[in-house]
């Protein structure tokens, strides 16, 4: 990476990646361009000047070829663009094909009568420099009936309003290009639009982008409530500003569940420190780390971080198999970027971490939902208001088990596949409870889930501390540590007010215990 303008050193001299600076757009001038447009006139080289616009990257313009066509077709475009835009407001005729001198003379007249600067100022820019016939300013000028001196002013004032657009545009350009750079870790989506979340994101991305903000979030809650798909999101926000130089997106998500039920082990997760941090320090260009231990990466990715600003993404932290470990080293970085994590455990006990749980779908969210996916796999069925309210009545606002039931919603009627989401006897819920309840059931302590089950007659608006005393009947020491470990599974969520909590419980889990969990047992 050496001579790399991208790279950045550390205190310990070690080189990273930082996105490059913004480009200059006070280099785009009025003079700029017409210099360049009276030279391709001329058959002559234009100056390099505008030749390293971001604009004439082939991402930006979706061609090949040399710069100097690129850049050529740019202005072109750019000015008959907005010269037919300035004739449709002006009510002014195109000209006829074919474009011949006469028709540029006539059209030229035409855009000169009873017309305002704008038309004026695009028409001359246009006819003098750009159009397929070479026309001189005094031509165009009688043409136009104006003193060829004024004539020239109204294609200076076209040159001042291309510059204008230019900036505009190449500014736009340097914002996606910077986007795409910061972004480029990020995984691709799995959804193809995010329903529910514009509060929370935007609530993620103010508190990452203020100066005061946490250095660490963790958003929380049950697998398949959307974790994921709002970190990404709010990622992709932040990449498209100015708060970061880089952001890093490392996964320890293990398995997926395909829109056919069936769950996908994932082959490329980090589930250990040292996996995390290996992972970091690559992303971040640091290669010259590799061979050192896990502490002294952590070290120099510090030292590293001291010089940049950067947020660091670790999704579904549950797999991590050494979690106790991995916390305070991302505590440690967080001195110096700013940390968003993934979890379906709650991160308790670090009082640095900002926590943010993740609510269901409301009924409205879930019925566009349904009907969004329903449209992405071309199923022209409607959901009356009576199945959508049976479909929210056992899945709660899950946008998996939502898209879930969207994509079978084709080959099986709704009422079959609630049964089946309630009976257990198909392989598609099966997977879908595995994967989101089996390993935290297993985890669970008696008395943990013991309490779970008492609790499945809940009102869906909860019920206070009192009333799970006495539905659970625990000592008070067996309850306290349950309530904990329902709490920290997301299991049961707590609203309300700190002076009067309630706990409550989502719909699919109580679904998920009278199948998967009593329906074995009576079995």
């Amino acid at each position: 990476m050496v001579g790399d303008p991208a790279a950045v050193r550390t205190k310990n001299g070690l080189l990273g990646r930082k996105p490059p600076s913004i480009v200059d757009v006070d280099a785009i001038t009025a003079e700029v361009i017409t210099k360049t447009l009276r030279a391709w006139q001329q058959g002559q080289k234009p100056p390099p000047d505008l030749l390293a616009l971001g604009l004439l990257s082939d991402s930006a313009t979706g061609t090949a070829g040399g710069r100097d066509i690129r850049l050529r077709d740019l202005l072109l475009g750019m000015t008959t663009a907005e010269l037919a835009r300035a004739r449709q407001l002006e009510e002014v005729a195109e000209p006829a094909a074919p474009v011949t001198r006469q028709a540029l003379l006539n059209a030229v007249a035409r855009d000169f009568t009873n017309s305002k600067g704008e038309l004026q100022a695009w028409s001359a820019l246009y006819h003098r420099y750009l159009a397929p016939v070479e026309l001189s300013a005094e031509e165009l000028a009688a043409m136009a009936r104006v003193d060829p001196r004024h004539f020239r002013r109204l294609v200076d004032a076209g040159a001042r309003r291309l510059t204008d657009h230019l900036r505009r545009a190449e500014l736009a350009a340097h914002v996606k290009a910077r986007a795409n750079q910061l972004g480029r870790h990020l995984p691709p989506p799995d959804y193809a639009r995010l329903f529910g979340v514009d509060a929370p994101r935007a609530e993620l991305t103010g508190l990452l982008r203020r100066p005061g903000g946490p250095r660490l979030i963790s958003i929380e809650g049950l697998g398949g409530i959307g974790k994921t798909a709002l970190a990404r999101a709010t990622a992709f926000d932040l990449a498209g500003g100015n708060e970061f130089d880089g952001i890093a997106w490392i996964s320890a998500r293990q398995s997926r569940l395909t829109e056919l039920g069936s769950i996908e082990a994932m082959t490329d997760a980090a589930t250990t420190l040292a996996d995390i941090i290996g992972r970091l320090a690559e992303q971040l260009g640091l290669a010259t780390l590799v061979g050192l231990d896990t502490n002294e990466k952590l070290a120099h990715i510090a030292a590293f971080l001291a010089n940049a600003r950067y947020l660091i993404v670790v999704d579904n932290l549950e797999s991590v198999r050494d979690v106790d470990a991995l916390l305070p080293a991302l505590i440690t970085l967080a001195a110096h970027a700013r940390i968003l994590l993934t979890s379906r455990q709650a991160v308790t006990g670090y009082p640095l971490v900002h926590r943010r749980a993740v609510e269901p779908l409301s009924l409205e969210d879930s019925r566009a939902l349904i009907e969004a996916e329903l449209n992405r796999h071309r199923l022209a069925l409607k959901l009356d208001p009576d199945d959508m309210q049976s479909l929210f009545a056992v899945v709660g606002g899950m946008p998996l088990a939502l898209r879930l039931i969207a994509a079978q919603l084709g080959r099986r009627p709704l009422p079959l596949l609630l049964a089946d989401m309630q009976q257990v006897r198909h392989r598609a819920p099966e997977s879908l409870y595995t994967y989101i309840y089996r390993q935290a059931w297993l985890d669970l302590s008696d008395p943990a889930r013991a309490m779970l089950l008492s609790l499945l007659h809940i009102a869906p608006e909860g019920e206070d501390l009192e009333w799970l005393q006495l539905m659970t009947a625990l000592p008070p020491d067996e309850f306290d540590d349950a309530l904990d470990r329902l709490l920290a599974y997301s299991l049961l969520d707590v609203a309300g007010t700190a002076a009067a909590p309630h706990y409550r419980m989502h719909r699919l889990t109580i679904t998920f215990l009278q199948t998967e969990i009593l329906s074995r047992w009576e079995e």
